[in-house]
């Protein structure tokens, strides 16, 4: 009998915490399937990404043949799309993406992967858009995440998300929090005597700390090697 009561306050703490955090047990699954959907359009990107920088594929300007085709590197998601660096569906998206962009947001068609997830396809946004940073050489390439501009879905939730998926990144990736579009800053996280991941991953970018709860940010993974960073060309 003691173990069965034990049993039902647990139980029924765990449901007092759900409603009181998501107003619901509904919500409360909702809330960590979205954030796991969140975190895996990331990893799809990132897993291309590792690849074209270790082929030496990621630039701070893109090389093509004249025709506009992608033939060395590349300096936006829809090089590295033409380069076929991610899932056929990811590449054909933003190989062939149209969507305008919403008013205030630095949102650039030829550098978006609208994520599959949360609505996004070639001639939609949706809730969530994934951007590549890659304008300073010798760094690791950043992935720029964005919840916030006119007409997502995930907007009234963006700040939590931001600090979720922070704080889950947080042992294997440095997040820019105060990011507010795709561009990585000029100075490291590092000086010379630090460790030679923050020798490689650039700095904060200034602004206020309500950015750090604005629904976008620049993730830098530390698992990227010295030889899986953005080239100059």
């Amino acid at each position: 009998m003691p173990q069965l009561i034990a049993m039902v306050i647990v139980v029924v703490g765990a449901m007092i915490y759900m409603f009181q955090t998501f107003g619901g047990t509904g919500d409360k699954i909702e809330g960590i399937a979205q954030k796991t959907s969140i975190i895996t359009e990331i990893n799809n990107i990132k897993t291309g990404l590792k690849l074209a920088a270790r082929s030496e594929q990621i630039g701070t300007t893109s090389t093509d043949d004249g025709a506009g085709n992608i033939t060395v590197t590349a300096a936006n998601l829809k090089g590295l799309g033409e380069l076929k660096y991610f899932a056929e569906q990811i590449n054909d998206q933003i190989d062939n993406n149209t969507t305008a962009t919403p008013a205030g947001s630095p949102y650039d068609k030829d550098n978006a992967y609208n994520a599959i997830s949360f609505g996004g396809d070639n001639d939609t946004i949706g809730g969530m858009y994934i951007a590549l940073v890659a304008n300073e050489d010798g760094v690791v390439p950043g992935i720029f995440v964005d919840f916030n501009f006119v007409g997502s879905t995930l907007i009234d939730s963006a700040g939590f998300f931001e600090s979720q998926i922070a704080n889950d990144l947080k042992n294997i990736a440095h997040i820019d929090r105060r990011a507010v579009a795709a561009t990585a800053t000029t100075t490291r996280l590092g000086a010379a005597t630090d460790s030679a991941i923050d020798q490689r991953t650039p700095a904060d970018t200034a602004g206020a700390a309500a950015l750090d709860s604005d629904g976008k940010f620049i993730i830098y993974f530390k698992d990227f090697g010295a030889n899986e960073v953005v080239v100059a060309n």
